[in-house]
């Protein structure tokens, strides 16, 4: 069982509107009873009387802090703060040679990125040179193809046309008579 479900109606409403009163919030008989979950009676009685001790605490008068009491609030706030200084100086400086050390690093990858970068696009524009080159020799490559596809029917022809010559000069020859010495 919880420490809420322990007390009573009277005291969750109670501890509600200290609860109202510490956030700022009004406390009005709505605000504790959802705060608390009671009855609408129990929570407007101790609306009402929360209302009436803040009521009463106005009126009186509260005098300044005394000077004593404000010098030694002073000597105490002084020692506490010296004292949460030394306490985390250390920690303070090796976090801040960390962060010294953090963007270092971060400075080097930033440059050893940028250094792949540029040579990766230096490959790219090698491979893209390579890939001109290559269509260019393949191209240059298809032309003499041609050419010497040309050449060979050209020989081709030529041997066909010496062949036809050959047989007719062949053929002439033999027509002329022959002549007896």
């Amino acid at each position: 069982m919880s420490v809420e479900e322990q007390l009573g109606p009277a005291e969750r409403a109670e501890a509600a509107a200290r609860d109202l009163t510490d956030r700022g919030l009004p406390v009005t008989a709505r605000a504790v009873r959802e705060a608390a979950g009671v009855r609408m009676t129990v929570a407007a009685s101790v609306a009402k009387a929360w209302r009436e001790a803040e009521d009463e605490s106005v009126r009186l008068s509260i005098p300044e802090v005394p000077a004593d009491v404000t010098a030694r609030l002073t000597a105490i706030w002084a020692d506490a703060y010296r004292s949460a200084v030394t306490s985390i100086s250390p920690e303070r400086d090796r976090l801040a040679a960390e962060v010294i050390e953090l963007r270092q690093e971060v400075e080097a990858l930033t440059a050893e990125i940028a250094h792949a970068k540029e040579e990766r696009d230096a490959a790219r524009s090698a491979e893209s040179e390579a890939k001109t080159r290559a269509e260019v020799a393949e191209q240059a490559a298809k032309e003499h193809q041609n050419i010497a596809e040309i050449a060979r029917a050209s020989a081709r022809e030529i041997e066909a046309e010496r062949d036809r010559l050959i047989q007719r000069i062949d053929s002439l020859i033999s027509r002329i008579p022959e002549v007896d010495k």
